[in-house]
Parts: C-alpha cells; structure tokens; sequence
C-alpha cells in the first residue's frame, strides 16, 4: 500500500507524519500538504473512527470472559481467600461505571427521541 492510502491508514493508526511519509513514499511536506486538506483529515477520522470501533468491539467480547472468569473465581471455594476478594473487588468496581454509561446512554437517547418527536 502506497500513496495517500497508506498515509491515511498510518495517521489513523497513530503513527507520525514522518512515518506516515515514509509509509506512503512520500515526503513529509506531501503529507503536510495532504493533512491540510479537509477531504483527507476527513479520511483520516473515518478510518481511526472505524479501527476504534473495531477495538471497542474485541474487547466487549474479551470483556465477557474476563468477567465469567472472575465471577468464576468468586465462587470457587478452592481458591484462596484473597483471590476470591479480588475478583469480588474487581467486578464490583467495574459495576458502577459500566451502569453510569448504561444509564448515560438510555437517557441521552430518550433526549434524541423526544426531540426527533417535537420536530416532527
């Protein structure tokens, strides 16, 4: 992959201007050049929008082993005593956040709901 593709797709991963140029053979200026462009800041965010949700979803479903694997460990009466508090530490703080956003987001869309309504 070469050219404004492969300077898009390194921006996007992270990665400098300078590795984005020697990604794409090109110089630095070019892709100076091409990040001024509204059109290519643009691709950039699309596709460091689509490699976050990409992300977002591996470690949703990595998430839910983590937690059987806690909730495992909770219950199990052959670990030690430390082990089981840990894990019980663990999932009870990851509750209150995760119900915080649940909360957050079921609001927010009944605020979009109720507005799309009133325009109507």
């Amino acid at each position: 992959m070469k050219g404004r593709t492969a300077a898009v797709a390194a921006l996007a991963a992270g990665e400098s201007p300078s590795a984005a140029a020697k990604a794409a053979g090109v110089s630095t200026r070019t892709v100076a050049r091409w990040q001024a462009e509204p059109a290519f800041a643009a691709e950039v965010r699309d596709v460091r929008a689509r490699i976050l949700d990409d992300t977002a979803g591996r470690l949703a479903a990595a998430a839910a082993d983590a937690v059987a694997t806690l909730a495992q460990l909770v219950t199990d009466p052959e670990q030690p005593g430390h082990v089981r508090v840990k894990a019980g530490d663990v999932l009870l703080r990851a509750l209150l956040p995760i119900r915080e956003h649940v909360d957050l987001e079921q609001r927010l869309a009944a605020i979009e709901a109720d507005e799309e309504g009133q325009h109507q």
